[in-house]
């Protein structure tokens, strides 16, 4: 991550080198958004629009490279220097597999590098992958397209993310809102994020629909060629990095073969989803069932009722490849033969020619995977699930040809079963949590602070408002020392902006580290390691502390936690009127011109409690506000100084800012809480475990 915005940087100073240099989207979008809130529509058009076409791009890149790459250094033939073998060298099959794979590796890494830059430039967190998933991106485009008049555009966007987002209620009004303008077209409410193999299945039904099958026909040979393309750039995408989800990645020990072994199950895995995947679109809950044979249903009746009865043996020989068993289209095909005439149909194959794009055995391709799955689940114990229908691929069959015996079938079954059970409880447990959170009782004030050394500066009423506490005297001034330190030495190799530009004003530069990133680097050397032990357990204290003082029936969970510094740019502070940090509230949206708060996505809706632990005070300006919604009235100020924490509630009866630091650096620990422990800080856990083994 430490090279990534360097190298951004000197695209900029180079440029004739600048475009080889890929922006990352990540940083585009929080321009987008920092844009958003000082009300730069344009900006946020420019900035937006090219995210997430970079983000497209991204993706296109990596799966090209891995497709190329992967036809290059096929395994089919023998490995160089590796002729004949040497007498007493034994086997040298591994070396030529091992050989392959280097090959093939260092292919994919060049081919990245040269059209993207270093691997780490584009790699974002799990948070900005989030928000692209939910198609954030065009919330915040169908607002700045409405702003500057562009209608068109805005119907578009509302649409695009309404169909990720149906129970948005908000996007809801504003798209009935859209249907009542003038100007607006129905061809405007189209979905700007749709795959181009849906986009014309999708079309190629309506045609069906409306009978009009010789339109039908061509929209569905296109969506099958665009199927195949999807399918094979999405099992490259399943080639990425090793998923450590449920591991401990600093204590996962396994040898060579197994390590290979867990890989390449994952990524087994993943690719038999991609048939689950390339079915689903926005807007339908469920995948469309039995999508790839369903387009050659849909051919061979279309073709049928052109007249076109070659074409439609041939559709209707490819989909009863799927399902040979098929009494209706057995018998279609017996009419259509009778048609064209016995001789001439038996002559027409069903598809299998690789210049079209079917790939020959790709049924059988999928069998032998899922061969290898199973085997792996009966070995080692490696989860899979069947993302496919038994219709699709005979489940049955399947099992029977893979197991030896009823007995096996039937106990895996019941295993299966037993863990289906399970997962039921572990969701009737989490919804249990969930209303149990919902139940809490409004949070009292001036609960035991459980430390001595701290002591209540100021409480809400002081401080003109509810659910606000300043305490002081949380933490030393050596640890403040010390975490200070460590924002500084982990800056570059830190989360979050790594010293760019701030995504809150351009006249500060923004550096920060998370905690799981703080105890990588200690366990790595390149930090000292109880400096993040000390930043971990810090953060827990003020989680303790809040949640005592405010009285909470229910445990506060980290929703997001974060060692931030602000420092002051000195050339930019001239005439300078912005904040720090602007105005706003940190579980809804806030619409300081009606005096509102929105608590819909994509605001933070979970959080529930927040607090800052400030480290220093030997800086200018920087001062902690809250306000009115209006989000201008002043209520209370708060002047940051080492070991000063001030807590409040995360909702709308606290809006904040941070004024503008205009000299010297402003560093604090940022804590977001949440009661609802379905959004706790994934992170948190990991670094729990690294740090109770240390």
């Amino acid at each position: 991550m430490e090279l990534r915005y360097a190298l951004l940087f000197l695209s900029l100073l180079a440029p004739s080198c600048a475009a080889h240099i890929l922006e990352p989207y990540d940083f585009l979008f929080d321009t987008a958004v920092e844009a958003y809130y000082k009300g730069e529509w344009l900006t946020v058009i420019l900035n937006m629009e090219k995210a997430l076409r970079n983000k497209a791009t991204v993706r296109s890149v990596k799966a090209q490279c891995r497709l190329s790459c992967a036809n290059q250094t096929a395994f089919g033939d023998r490995p160089s220097g590796m002729d004949a073998p040497l007498p007493g060298a034994g086997s040298v099959e591994d070396l030529g597999f091992f050989q392959k794979i280097l090959k093939r590796a260092d292919c994919v890494n060049s081919c990245e590098t040269d059209k993207l830059g270093t691997r780490t430039l584009h790699e974002v967190t799990e948070d900005v992958a989030l928000e692209f998933k939910k198609r954030t991106p065009y919330n915040y485009l169908q607002v700045a397209y409405f702003k500057i008049n562009m209608l068109d555009k805005a119907v578009a966007a509302a649409h695009t993310f309404f169909l990720a987002n149906p129970d948005h209620m908000e996007m809801k009004q504003n798209l009935d809102y859209y249907r009542m303008m003038a100007g607006v077209q129905p061809e405007d409410f189209k979905d700007l994020e749709a795959k181009p193999h849906m986009a014309e299945f999708l079309q190629g039904k309506s045609y069906y629909s409306d009978d009009s099958f010789g339109l039908a026909a061509n929209h569905f040979e296109v969506a099958v060629d665009e199927y195949f393309t999807a399918d094979k750039e999405c099992k490259a995408m399943c080639e990425g990095a090793y998923n450590y989800d449920g591991y401990n990645y600093m204590e996962y020990s396994a040898d060579l073969f197994q390590t290979m072994t867990d890989h390449y199950m994952q990524v087994l895995n993943c690719k038999q989803h991609c048939a689950v995947e390339l079915a689903s679109t926005a807007g339908k809950d469920k995948p469309f069932e039995d999508f790839l044979p369903s387009h050659f249903n849909y051919l061979q009746f279309s073709y049928y009722n052109s007249e076109k009865y070659e074409q439609a043996i041939e559709c209707t020989k490819t989909f009863l490849l799927f399902h040979p068993g098929d009494e209706v289209m057995n018998q279609n095909l017996a009419y259509y033969s009778a048609v064209l005439g016995e001789d001439k149909a038996r002559d027409i194959a069903a598809r299998q020619i690789s210049t079209q794009g079917y790939k020959r055995g790709i049924q059988r391709k999928s069998i032998l995977e899922k061969e290898l799955l199973y085997f792996g689940y009966e070995a080692f114990g490696i989860t899979f699930v069947d993302p496919v229908s038994e219709q699709v691929i005979p489940y049955r069959s399947l099992f029977a040809y893979l197991m030896a015996d009823r007995e096996t079938t039937a106990r895996i079954t019941e295993e299966i079963g037993n863990l289906m059970k399970e997962i039921e409880t572990l969701v009737e447990e989490k919804k249990k949590d969930s209303s149990d959170m919902a139940m809490v009782i409004a949070p009292q004030e001036g609960g035991a602070l459980l430390h001595d050394d701290i002591k209540v500066t100021m409480t809400a009423n002081q401080l003109n408002g509810s659910q606000r506490v300043l305490l002081d005297g949380v933490i030393s001034e050596d640890e403040c020392r010390e975490l200070h330190s460590l924002s500084n030495a982990a800056a570059l190799k830190g989360d979050g902006y790594s010293g760019r530009p701030s995504p809150h004003s351009p006249s500060e530069m923004f550096q920060g580290v998370t905690v799981l990133k703080a105890v990588k680097l200690g366990q790595e050397g390149m930090v000292p390691l109880k400096s993040a032990r000390l930043f971990f357990d810090l953060s827990e204290k003020v989680k303790k502390v809040v949640e005592s003082y405010f009285r909470l029936d229910a445990p506060l969970y980290f929703s997001y936690s974060h060692l931030v510094c602000r420092s002051a740019i000195d050339e930019k502070q001239k005439d300078r009127e912005d904040l720090s940090h602007p105005v706003h509230v940190d579980n809804c949206l806030l619409v300081s011109e009606l005096n509102e708060c929105i608590k819909e996505p994509p605001a933070y809706t979970h959080r529930d409690f927040s607090a800052i632990l400030y480290l220093n005070n030997d800086f200018e300006g920087g001062e902690f506000i809250f306000t009115e919604l209006d989000a201008k009235t002043v209520t209370a100020e708060v002047r940051p100084q080492c070991g000063r924490v001030i807590g409040f509630g995360a909702g709308q009866e606290n809006p904040h800012g941070v004024r503008s630091v205009t000299k010297g650096q402003r560093c604090a620990v940022a804590l977001w809480f949440t009661l609802d422990p379905a959004h706790e800080e994934k992170v948190r856990t990991i670094s729990v475990d690294q740090h109770q083994h240390n």
